[in-house]
C-alpha cells in the first residue's frame, strides 16, 4: 500500500503500521460504541468490551471468535449456577470461573482437533485472541449479578452486535487504508463524539419503545 507523506513520516519515526492501525481502529470502535449508545440506545458493556472483541474478532474471523464467545458465555453461566450456593469472596468466585474456563476451552480445542466441526483452522489464531474474547466474561458475570437474566443476555446480545458491525468496518482494507492516509479523519471523529455526549433527543430505540404512546396521541 502507498502511503501518503505524513503516515511515511509516521511510520519512519518508529511508530509500525500494525500499530497505527491498532490506534486507528480503536478511534474507529470507540466512534462506533457512542453512536450505538447514544443514537440508537443500544447499552454494551461499557466501550471496551466491544472495542477489544472487535479487535479480537479481526485477528480470528468472525465465526471462530463468536464460536469461542458461546463457550465462553455458557461457562460463565455454568460456573455461576454452581458457585452462587457457595460463601466465597467476589474475586475468588471469578478466580474459579476463569480456571473453569481454561478448562472448557482446552475441551473445545481438543475436539475440534479431532472433528473439525468447520473450525480446522482454529490453531493458527494467536493466543491473544482468545485471551481476549474470555475476559467478556468477567463482564457479564458482573452484570448478571445486579441485573436479571433477561437485561444481561440483552446487553450481551447488543455488545456481540456493535462488536460485529465494529469487526466489519475495520476489517475492510478500503476504510482502514483511507484512514490511514487520511489521519485528519481521527479529529473529525473527537468532534464528532463532541456533538454526540451534548444529544439531548430520543435515541431510535425509544421512538420505537414510545410509538404506541405516540399513535395514541395522535388520535386523541
Amino acid at each position: 500500500m502507498q502511503f501518503s507523506s505524513f503516515t511515511d513520516w509516521i511510520l519512519e519515526n518508529g511508530i509500525s503500521s500494525q500499530t497505527l492501525e491498532l490506534l486507528v481502529a480503536i478511534t474507529l470502535l470507540a466512534t462506533i460504541v457512542s453512536i450505538a449508545r447514544y443514537i440508537f440506545g443500544s447499552k454494551t458493556y461499557g466501550i471496551y468490551a466491544p472495542v477489544i472483541l472487535a479487535i479480537a474478532y479481526s485477528y480470528t474471523g468472525l465465526k471462530y471468535g463468536l464460536s469461542v464467545t458461546v463457550i465462553v458465555i455458557l461457562t460463565t453461566l455454568l460456573s455461576y449456577s454452581i458457585l452462587k450456593r457457595v460463601r466465597m469472596h467476589y474475586i475468588t468466585r471469578i478466580a474459579i470461573n476463569y480456571c473453569m474456563l481454561s478448562i472448557s476451552l482446552v475441551i473445545f480445542f481438543l475436539i475440534i482437533d479431532q472433528y473439525g466441526l468447520g473450525l480446522e483452522n482454529m490453531s493458527q489464531i494467536p493466543p491473544l485472541a482468545f485471551i481476549s474474547i474470555a475476559t467478556l466474561s468477567d463482564f457479564f458475570i458482573k452484570q448478571y449479578v445486579q441485573k436479571s437474566f433477561k437485561t444481561s443476555l440483552t446487553i450481551l446480545l447488543s455488545t456481540l452486535i456493535v462488536s460485529t458491525i465494529g469487526w466489519y468496518v475495520i476489517t475492510r482494507n478500503h476504510i482502514s487504508g483511507y484512514i490511514i492516509n487520511n489521519l485528519w479523519i481521527v479529529p473529525v471523529l473527537i468532534i464528532i463524539n463532541i456533538f454526540i455526549g451534548q444529544f439531548k433527543g430520543l435515541r431510535i430505540k425509544d421512538y420505537f419503545r414510545f410509538k404506541s404512546i405516540t399513535k395514541e396521541n395522535v388520535v386523541k
